[in-house]
């Protein structure tokens, strides 16, 4: 006898278009789970805020723009972010991702593991919530899964106590990263080449901060919305603006979202995935009013929104002690001396692909700007160009790296709706006093460790990376203190699940992708188990299986 799935089903409420699967957002975590559910047979609609796709950008054209038409063409979020940090309010283009693909349109592909500390206490590094509602066993196994899906290539980390199988080995590096690992491991540290999504095609340029051209970057529109597509069980809408989260008191129902045609229609689903990033998901659930949930689905305990986390960023520039060729690959190089010190929480270092050129340290500045609390400073854009000559000039072979300061989530800090403009995002960050300490001893560290290289410190203050937003429907299992459960299901509502960085309740001393990528094929799997209980698969997977079960005699 089948398992059933109550309340669902083409009898249910409302219009009669149903799915198994409502994915709203279609970034690393909604197209990696869409991807994994329609290969286990089931039927998935896709609901994008961006475009489908985006035209070669020409190789000239580099600014960032500011009219949102023009930012969609390019995969960037459209609208400003509005950030109140510490009471100063500022608004800003954060570096987010919008369309097929998400952010992963834009990132460098840099995608590692977290350690086991960040999921769960080791010796002498007690985990700040006690740990994950979820083992680090739980993940580590679907984190071999995604380095494959997302055809990941690096080296072993030397200081790794629970790495998996080796990665495919990348190409060489270039002869100046080549040069600076030798550097590195001469003044006794721990360097190996970072763990990162490119295929290296011929011409790859290791494309961050764009669309890659050339199909080389592991994007999760190439990895999984495509196949998804191409296997018939899945359909993507783009140019959608989902509006609410149809619910009653127990279940979703399905969904409510605006087309391009700014007509409004209605979509039902067996289950609900909301991936629509760490802004935008808590957001939609305050969004989705009604006399059940009448602070917004799942607030009953006022958590959704908040324990936002950022990880902060230490940017700094080595010398190599020999000039060498710039060509070749060139976001080669990670460390994690110092992911934790004396019991403290820091993070990992990586190269950036980036050199102290021209326009890296214009780019630099024109974010320090943005960042400020002066917005008239913008005014100034134009004429940032001469000081970032003059320091191109001083730094000449300066390669850039970055130091990743893990944040730790706090009830303060959070997102918000914006009264008048409900689509907008809208955060309220408080810097405790421990970040600031963490930071400023990563500073330290990095200027002693690296002292044989000339380390030159770009942050000269605590850097928020707004592009790393997590924590806002943090998993756990109280639902007074939580919004998710450890199968990332929204407490009190049993068909909805949270699968982008919204749902960790710590945010790790690295990029979070993989780690959004391991844990939606493990949510899949999940869904997928409670979707075939009751029967919701696809007539030939059905088929299928009652040919193999009986050729097998079951």
């Amino acid at each position: 006898m089948k398992a059933e799935i109550a309340g669902c089903g083409p009898s249910g409420p409302g219009p009669e278009e149903w799915w198994d699967v409502i994915v709203v957002g279609a970034g690393l975590g909604g197209a990696t789970i869409g991807h994994r559910l329609t290969q286990a047979g089931h039927r998935v609609l896709f609901l994008e805020k961006g475009k489908a796709g985006f035209p070669p950008l020409a190789a000239h054209d580099v600014a960032e723009p500011e009219d949102a038409a023009e930012r969609l063409d390019r995969a960037y979020w459209p609208d400003r972010v509005s950030v109140t940090v510490d009471g100063h309010a500022t608004e800003m283009f954060a570096p987010l991702g919008c369309g097929a693909g998400g952010s992963s349109q834009l990132y460098a592909a840099t995608l590692e593991r977290f350690e086991r500390s960040d999921i769960e206490s080791v010796e002498g590094l007690p985990h700040p919530t006690g740990g994950w509602p979820i083992r680090w066993a739980d993940l580590h196994r679907y984190y071999g899964e995604a380095e494959r899906l997302y055809r990941i290539v690096g080296t072993m980390d030397p200081l790794a106590q629970d790495d998996g199988p080796a990665l495919p080995t990348p190409p060489p590096a270039s002869a100046v990263d080549a040069e600076l690992m030798d550097n590195m491991a001469g003044i006794g540290l721990n360097p190996y080449r970072l763990h990162v999504g490119f295929a290296y095609l011929p011409g790859c340029g290791e494309c961050g901060g764009k669309p890659c051209p050339m199909r080389c970057k592991s994007d999760s529109r190439l990895i999984c919305v495509e196949p998804a597509l191409a296997g018939g069980r899945a359909t993507l809408r783009s140019e959608c603006e989902v509006l609410r989260i149809d619910a009653d008191a127990a279940r979703a129902h399905g969904v409510t979202y605006r087309g391009a045609d700014g007509a409004e229609r209605s979509v039902r689903a067996h289950m609900v995935v909301l991936a629509a990033g760490a802004y935008r998901s808590p957001a939609l659930l305050l969004q989705s009013t009604s006399p059940a949930w009448p602070t917004g689905l799942a607030n009953r305990a006022d958590q959704v929104g908040r324990h936002l986390m950022f990880h902060v960023n230490e940017w700094f520039a080595v010398w190599p002690r020999r000039r060498a060729s710039h060509v070749g690959p060139r976001k080669t190089i990670g460390l994690r001396d110092f992911y934790a010190k004396d019991g403290v929480r820091l993070g990992s270092i990586q190269s950036t692909g980036l050199s102290a050129s021209g326009y890296h340290v214009y780019r630099f500045l024109v974010d320090l700007v943005e960042r400020s609390r002066l917005p008239k400073l913008r005014r100034l854009f134009p004429l940032l160009k001469i000081p970032a000559k003059i320091a191109a000039k001083l730094f000449g072979e300066a390669t850039v790296f970055v130091m990743i300061v893990e944040d730790l989530g706090y009830p303060e800090n959070r997102v918000v709706l914006d009264p008048k403009a409900p689509g907008r995002i809208r955060v309220h960050y408080t810097v405790r006093d421990e970040l600031r300490q963490r930071s400023r001893m990563a500073r330290k560290l990095i200027g002693k460790a690296f002292r044989g290289l000339r380390p030159f410190p770009f942050s000269f203050d605590l850097q928020l990376n707004y592009g790393h937003a997590c924590g806002t429907c943090r998993a756990g299992t109280d639902p007074a203190t939580s919004v998710v459960d450890g199968d990332c299901r929204v407490h009190g509502v049993d068909n909805l699940y949270i699968v982008d960085s919204a749902f960790m309740p710590t945010s790790g001393g690295t990029n979070l992708g993989l780690t959004i990528i391991a844990n939606a094929l493990r949510v899949g799997d999940i869904i997928s188990t409670r979707l075939r209980a009751a029967g919701v698969v696809a007539a030939e997977v059905q088929d299928a299986a009652l040919v193999a079960a009986t050729t097998l005699g079951v």
